[in-house]
């Protein structure tokens, strides 16, 4: 690889959108509300926006949204498998 090309490579990878903004763009493109997602995994909006920002990544709705289409690689790490966390009981 020659300098230039290096270098290239390396403005590229500065240059390319964070996961969140390409998650964005995706759910536009494809015709995706954030309030209408919202509704078919009935939930508030705002956890839309918290997954799509990278804040929250329940692995239950983060498994929803891949089976509405949203591809997996555009989707946070989900946070923990669904369901209670070993140890906790039902009160």
């Amino acid at each position: 690889m020659t300098i230039q090309s290096k270098e290239t490579s390396q403005l590229l990878e500065a240059n390319t959108p964070p996961r969140q903004a390409k998650l964005r763009a995706w759910l536009v493109l494809n015709g995706f509300a954030m309030g209408e997602l919202a509704k078919r995994l009935g939930v508030h909006p705002s956890m839309i926006t918290r997954i799509v920002k990278g804040e929250s990544a329940p692995a239950r709705r983060i498994e929803q949204l891949a089976e509405l289409g949203v591809p997996q690689e555009l989707l946070p790490v989900p946070s923990r498998p669904p369901g209670r966390p070993p140890g906790t009981k039902n009160k």
